[in-house]
């Protein structure tokens, strides 16, 4: 009787669990996350925003000569009406298309694959210099609806990320006013799948203390700081995350308060080494550092990785194509070894979609042969390496396992193409 009775609870406790059942991220906590940097800044003339051209796909006419990107996206999953035809042909003469994440299907497939390879989310980029024309900032806002919409769908997270570059003067009001509107028109902080943190609605704010972005003083970020913890209405105030340059440790006196106000603190590394050996000195230089101090001040530690480099392109080929090679995955995983080896809780992936730098993760042209013909993109068998067209959101999984304390980390990568 003893023996039957262990059988069947054997048989409850397995037909309780489901092989099948995907993971779904908790909305309450960063910690344990991996996100990814989400553009969603790509249009297409004809997508119905009114912005009228390539928008990060070509500078005039929709040619490889023109291009502004340097990975070749596999498309053959998103739906037609997503798609737009360009000048370029593939070897079979179909024409090469690209897509517009104005539309609502782009953002569903891409959050479908999330929710497939059992990944947290994204951080939504709102550039502020994009939302000071009208056309701009429609594209912008329709692709934060389609985000909002998409994650709920999935049940996966996101929450807004400003990109300050190029903001200029008016930026902190800028993002303010934004903000208002997002939680008030949107309603975005009342979503079920907006990422909240201690307590609050997380934003982010990247480029504080960067050289480009000296029209951010220490003072005017200091007083947005206090608008987002304390000042403004209840509604509007939330955790912080500030994307700051891998120098933030040494910067000037008046940053050094301004920074330990942050919640959040995510040193940006794209670039920042090219190897291995690179990426070693940078986690003895930098991120052990960085951690011991945030640890030290109660400031939770994003870092960021990055599956490989190349803006050819986007530099009208004055910088080598495929700059900083992926190896196969290889320079991505090393990077995530390293961080969660450190003592990393939570890592931040710098792509999903930023094709234009090389950096992107979601699905990408497998072979040459994806590519259209006579035109000077990468696909992911660059290196000699055959891999599918989901490889690095494989491996951005397998990272997030380890994260999650579901499996270990290790020094090779753990899944095979």
């Amino acid at each position: 009787m003893k023996k039957y009775f262990f059988g069947l609870i054997v048989l409850v406790a397995l037909a309780g669990y489901r092989t099948d059942e995907k993971y779904k991220p908790d909305p309450h906590t960063l910690d344990k996350k991996v996100m990814f940097g989400y553009q969603g800044w790509f249009g297409t003339p004809n997508d119905g925003s009114g912005l009228g051209y390539w928008k990060h796909w070509f500078r005039n006419k929709p040619d490889s000569g023109f291009a502004t990107f340097d990975f070749w996206p596999d498309m053959r999953e998103y739906p037609a009406n997503t798609q737009e035809a360009t000048n370029m042909k593939y070897a079979d003469g179909s024409p090469a298309k690209v897509y517009s994440a104005y539309h609502y299907g782009v953002v569903d497939l891409h959050f479908k694959w999330l929710q497939e390879h059992d990944l947290d989310g994204v951080f939504q980029q709102r550039f502020v210099t994009e939302l000071k024309g009208r056309a701009s900032l429609k594209h912008f806002t329709q692709v934060v609806r389609n985000v909002k919409q998409a994650s709920e769908k999935y049940e996966r997270v996101y929450c807004i990320m400003y990109d300050i570059s190029g903001a200029g003067e008016q930026w902190k009001e800028i993002i303010e006013r934004d903000w208002k509107y997002l939680v008030d028109s949107l309603e975005i902080t009342k979503g079920k799948s907006y990422l909240h943190h201690e307590g609050r609605p997380l934003v982010a704010i990247w480029g504080l203390g960067f050289d480009h972005t000296t029209f951010a003083s220490a003072a005017e970020t200091d007083s947005l700081l206090e608008w987002f913890h304390k000042s403004a209405p209840k509604k509007y105030q939330a955790t912080i995350m500030g994307g700051v340059n891998n120098n933030w440790l040494h910067h000037q006196n008046e940053w050094k308060p301004v920074y330990d106000k942050l919640d959040v603190i995510s040193p940006w590394s794209v670039g920042r080494y090219k190897d291995h050996a690179g990426a070693d000195k940078f986690r003895d230089t930098a991120v052990v550092p960085d951690l011991a101090y945030c640890k030290k001040n109660r400031i939770d530690y994003m870092p960021v990785i990055w599956p490989g480099f190349s803006w050819y392109n986007l530099r009208n080929g004055r910088t080598p194509f495929n700059q900083i090679p992926r190896n196969g995955g290889n320079f991505y995983w090393h990077q995530s070894y390293n961080v969660i080896s450190a003592g990393a809780n939570m890592v931040y992936i710098a792509m999903y979609d930023e094709v234009d730098e090389g950096t992107a993760m979601y699905k990408l042209a497998p072979t040459a042969a994806e590519k259209p013909v006579s035109a000077k993109y990468l696909s992911l068998d660059q290196d000699g390496i055959a891999l599918p067209p989901d490889w690095y959101l494989r491996l951005a999984g397998a990272t997030s396992q380890i994260v999650r304390g579901k499996a270990a980390n290790v020094s090779t990568i753990p899944v095979k193409p």
